[in-house]
């Protein structure tokens, strides 16, 4: 159920039996406290997200009619439709908001929220516009406006242009007449002018930016809109309206904001009840202009009624919820609500003022929400704050008071109507808690060395994170998540004073006062840590020769942690001078055992890979890694396989069996690799197209195919993966003579190579290359680390040198006339 431990994330078995009552009661019971109550004095307040409490009207009215599970699947608005149950509530409650939008007749219906409602709206919009002979429809809205409207528009497949946002940071409309008059002049790709060549446009107006709570000149860009169409435009119009938080709030603080059906050029509207309107998720509304719906008209015969909806089934128990609030709070329970918001709003400006008098506010016209630019370095605040309260900052253009014009780091603030003056006052004490503490972090980078010029090798062939950042202090312990450790959240070293220091290795004498520097070639060993005064316990201890190899002792914390073992042995290898040797790391367990080696051919990010362990072999197709700051404090890492074979060894000469084949993914079709920048979350995050896992005996020599390993699994087409070098290619695992061998055959091309591992090779290794115990890294001494690190390095090299690849062949294997410990 939850993720996991190595950071994939794979389907559950569906249950066979069911949980007790109070297994079950139980379980829901610790999910419902993960989910931060209201009013509780230990969660904190969402104070950067428009979401609020739902009424007990609504929540009492959708208990009511939940047990008779209505669906309001259609439209209801119409004459005759609507008439009984909770369609005629639906209809009741849309009308009344209709009329709220100023709308003299309209149609609509209940959403999951605004960002299908937007989609409906574009749809309906695109069709119009279609049916009014418009070869091409584009999109044009705001950079600011919410993503739903981009989002929308390529599940339509329409073009999108987003207009700078100026520094009034609304839709202006002698930008939106620069953009027409550029699609005027374009023509289409008939050639032509008239009705035939006419482009269809659909502007996306704002009345409640979700970053900025501003309404657009929304009756400015009606009258623009008529202007065009009375002066013979070759343009055509659509005008979609997003209200969906301004919609349910200025009508009842600033009736005069002239955003709705009031204007004539105002085709669409979507609201959302369920964020400033009181009702639990999900609620959203459309609305438009009557006779515009059949735009979008689906017939359905099977079930005898006309679809005009985007997602046809709808809950009639929301219908009902919304219609208790419309009808049981009214204009006048509105206009209490929100004119409280509006006065805490204010109360959180002025406690804002208070912590930071040189701050810039900007409280949003008749909106519930508060623009803040602090007057902290980069208007930035300290993660931690933000973390709390679910603060979302944006960079947007300001004029500062001599007129220069630049960008400007802005927080919002929304003031919700389940808020109170505790919540504000709470905040207010925090925040000034938090703006006094980057000065003091800000000293201490500013003293923190900059990175040692010998470590910058290092940094540049690894893809570990631990030589970058390190996890704040007092949450370096995993066995704290996840009340004190996060699997992102972490510093710059450089941030900490934390940044690894790095010395010239200068052997210790020993107790009769000798010197050993003969003993061994010390030539440009380096040793490497945050603090030589505790080597060991801060993420990492290493032994460094520069451009050959690194050994790295990881602490008590990072153990724990670890995928990949308690120890390291990186070989570097020199891409040009020796293209197609392998980066080769040697892996060991805290105890000092042999865990792995791991043959990596491309480069520290992608590349094809064999892992050779004692009971198993693991060969990797397409293996991506990436690591991304995101934002602020918070890092992350990415590992992204195509295909991951899978063999576990066992004891005797059983011949290979096929245990399992799981596909993620179709690896002939391209996908994103790695997540988006905003989507990082855990690390690492892993993922995988396909994984196949055998099973053989170790003793096993005779021949087995591809054919005969994968048998029905292949479904009559080939085994394919993405390889970091070949591009799509066919993967063609077999068995012979002891060896598992896999072949990579280039899709619609003529590269191919083939990969050959003894089934013996990881019991090999785990006789001659011994380590030392590291399961209490503390007790260690450097000198101990650097003599193990110079007798693994000689046989390591020859291991790395052994699986170089000679006329696409790759022979990972022990090279003759290497004896125990790594002497020749």
């Amino acid at each position: 159920m939850p993720d996991l431990s190595d950071g994939s994330t794979e389907c559950d078995p569906f249950p066979e039996t069911a949980l007790s009552t109070d297994a079950l009661a139980a379980a829901l019971a610790d999910r419902l406290a993960e989910v931060p109550d209201w009013h509780s004095a230990s969660d904190p307040v969402r104070l950067g997200f428009a979401m609020s409490e739902p009424h007990p009207l609504a929540l009492h009215a959708a208990g009511m009619f939940a047990a008779r599970n209505p669906n309001n699947v259609g439209v209801h608005t119409r004459f005759g439709d609507g008439v009984r149950g909770t369609r005629r509530l639906e209809r009741e409650a849309v009308l009344a908001l209709g009329g709220l939008m100023r709308a003299d007749s309209a149609d609509g219906y209940l959403t999951s929220g605004a960002n299908e409602g937007t989609l409906a709206g574009l749809r309906v919009g695109r069709n119009a516009l279609r049916a009014a002979g418009c070869r091409r429809v584009i999109v044009i809205a705001s950079v600011l406006t919410h993503h739903s409207v981009a989002k929308a528009a390529e599940i339509l497949d329409l073009d999108f242009k987003a207009l700078p946002a100026g520094p009034s940071w609304v839709l202006e409309p002698a930008a939106l007449e620069e953009a027409f008059d550029v699609l005027e002049a374009e023509g289409d790709d008939t050639g032509t002018t008239g009705t035939t060549g006419t482009t269809g446009v659909i502007v996306v107006s704002t009345a409640g930016y979700y970053n900025t709570g501003l309404a657009d000149p929304i009756d400015r860009i009606g009258s623009l809109l008529g202007r065009r169409i009375d002066g013979a435009s070759r343009l055509r119009f659509f005008h979609h309206v997003d209200a969906a938080h301004g919609g349910m709030i200025l009508p009842f603080t600033e009736p005069d904001i002239p955003f709705d059906f009031r204007n004539r050029f105002v085709h669409s509207m979507v609201l959302d009840p369920h964020k400033s309107g009181l009702m639990p998720y999900s609620c959203g509304v459309f609305l438009c202009r009557k006779g515009l719906l059949g735009h979008g008209a689906i017939p359905a015969p099977m079930s005898g009624f006309v679809d005009e909806t985007v997602t046809g089934s709808r809950s009639g128990a929301t219908a009902a919820a919304l219609w208790s609030l419309v009808f049981g709070l009214a204009a006048e329970g509105y206009r209490e609500t929100f004119r409280g918001c509006l006065a805490l709003r204010d109360h959180l400006a002025d406690a804002i003022r208070a912590a930071d008098p040189d701050a810039v506010l900007m409280p949003s016209p008749g909106n519930t929400v508060l623009v803040v630019g602090f007057s902290t370095e980069g208007g930035a605040l300290p993660g931690k704050l933000k973390e709390h309260y679910r603060l979302v900052g944006n960079t947007l253009p300001w004029t500062d008071g001599q007129g220069r014009t630049t960008d400007r780091l802005f927080h919002h603030f929304y003031v919700m109507p389940h808020m109170t003056r505790t919540h504000i006052d709470t905040f207010a004490v925090d925040l000034a808690a938090a703006l006094a503490e980057p000065a003091a972090e800000a000293g201490r980078a500013a003293a923190a060395p900059p990175v040692p010029a010998e470590l910058k090798h290092l940094r540049g062939s690894s893809a570990c994170l631990r030589h970058l950042v390190v996890h704040p202090p007092q949450r370096r312990n995993p066995d704290d998540y996840p009340h004190a450790y996060s699997f992102h959240t972490f510093r710059n070293r450089a941030e900490l004073g934390e940044q690894l220091r790095v010395e010239n290795w200068t052997p210790p004498t020993d107790g009769d006062g000798d010197d050993h520097s003969h003993d061994h070639d010390h030539d440009e060993l380096l040793v490497y840590a945050p603090d030589f005064d505790a080597p060991f316990a801060n993420e990492l201890f290493g032994v460094l020769s520069p451009r050959k190899f690194s050994l790295e002792v990881l602490d008590r914390n990072q153990q724990k942690l670890s995928l990949v073992g308690a120890a390291h042995l990186s070989v570097f290898e020199d891409a040009e001078q020796r293209p197609h040797t392998p980066v080769l790391l040697a892996n060991f367990h805290a105890d000092g055992r042999f865990r792995s080696a791991e043959y990596k051919y491309g480069d520290r990010w992608h590349a094809d890979e064999l892992q050779v362990f004692e009971d198993s072999l693991v060969v990797k197709v397409g293996k991506d890694a990436r690591s991304i700051r995101r934002t602020g404090d918070d890092y992350s890492f990415s590992i992204d396989t195509s295909l991951e074979l899978r063999v576990t060894l066992v004891d005797g000469d059983a011949p290979p069996r096929l245990d399992r084949v799981a596909r993620h993914a179709d690896s002939a079709l391209p996908r994103r690799r790695h997540l988006l920048r905003g989507q990082y979350r855990r690390f690492p995050n892993r993922f995988f197209d396909v994984i196949v896992s055998l099973t053989v005996g170790r003793g096993f020599t005779g021949t087995v195919g591809t054919d005969d390993l994968l048998g029905e699994s292949l479904q009559g087409s080939a085994l394919l993966a993405r390889s970091a070098e070949l591009g799509l290619a066919r993967v063609l695992p077999r068995f012979t003579d002891g060896r598992l061998l896999t072949g990579l055959e280039e899709v619609g091309g003529e590269g191919r190579y083939e990969l050959s591992v003894g089934l013996d090779l990881g019991a090999r290794l785990r006789q001659e290359l011994p380590g030392i115990d590291v399961g209490e890294p503390e007790g260690l001494e450097p000198r101990d680390v650097v003599a193990w690190a110079e007798r693994l390095y000689p046989v390591a090299r020859r291991l790395q040198l052994a699986g170089a690849d000679h006329d696409g062949a790759r022979h990972p294997h022990w090279p003759t006339g290497v004896a125990k410990g790594g002497t020749a």
